[in-house]
């Protein structure tokens, strides 16, 4: 039988899940300025990717696995951003980072160049490297399935980072929502179809994506969260096998 201090936990668990989801898609998504600043490296965002930095530490497997040309562990790019995020925990420092990352985006994913790293999950998992391919497609069914729509959908790829991190975001918040309600099978069935998302979506190009953004962004800030994504992406698996097994029994009224 479930304890209050469990209930507690899996409960903060996934708090934190949605807030980095948030975070991610807000970063790639370019919504990064002054007033962003304190969601990007306040104290909620330092709880929360301390947890993370944890949470791949406790796999020594996982810590050492190493992504792309870069060469960097997942441990590192947890830590990494964990050290971003204190660097600037001053209010001043932390509306200039979220200033520098707003006039790096466009030079990063917008604009092709010698920075450009491509944002779209297509061109990483079809040998053509074009858009709007049967990945794209299937992305966008989860989406539909889950009541959410693109606004400019079928004039923009679905699968970009930023729409992908979108809807983990509102998927998390659900199964957060669905646990205090006490809705323990609708919270179940959101983290499966999550999980199915991340298996099949997120961990078939993330560590590529982040490799190119860690290799490509001179001050880093992108570089940071692109690294602690791919990190979340790895231990995510765990976390929501963690929350389904801590409620196999029932909760204490």
């Amino acid at each position: 039988m479930e304890t209050r201090e469990q209930e507690r936990r899996i409960a903060m668990m996934l708090a934190r899940r949605a807030y980095l989801c948030g975070m991610f898609h807000a970063v790639f998504g370019g919504g990064t300025d002054r007033a962003s600043a304190d969601r990007l490296f306040g104290t909620v965002a330092q709880d929360a990717l301390a947890w993370l930095d944890d949470r791949v530490r406790a796999d020594g497997a996982l810590a050492s696995r190493r992504i792309g040309a870069s060469e960097r562990t997942l441990g590192e790019c947890a830590e990494d951003a964990v050290s971003c995020i204190g660097r600037h925990a001053d209010p001043g420092a932390a509306a200039d980072a979220a200033q520098a990352m707003r006039d790096d985006y466009p030079k990063l994913f917008q604009v092709p160049g010698a920075a450009y790293v491509r944002p779209w999950e297509s061109p990483y998992v079809n040998a053509d490297g074009m858009l709007f391919r049967a990945s794209t497609l299937d992305v966008r069914s989860y989406y539909h399935r889950a009541g959410f729509r693109l606004k400019a959908e079928k004039r923009f790829p679905d699968d970009h980072i930023a729409a992908m991190m979108d809807y983990m975001a509102r998927m998390c918040r659900r199964a957060y929502e669905e646990f205090a309600d006490g809705d323990d099978a609708g919270m179940k069935e959101t983290l499966r179809v999550q999980a199915g998302f991340m298996q099949k979506h997120m961990l078939t190009w993330v560590d590529a994506f982040a490799d190119k953004v860690i290799r490509n962004d001179e001050r880093a800030y992108y570089g940071a969260f692109a690294g602690a994504m791919a990190a979340f992406a790895h231990i995510d698996e765990a976390c929501v096998r963690e929350a389904a097994e801590s409620l196999a029994g029932q909760r204490k009224a």
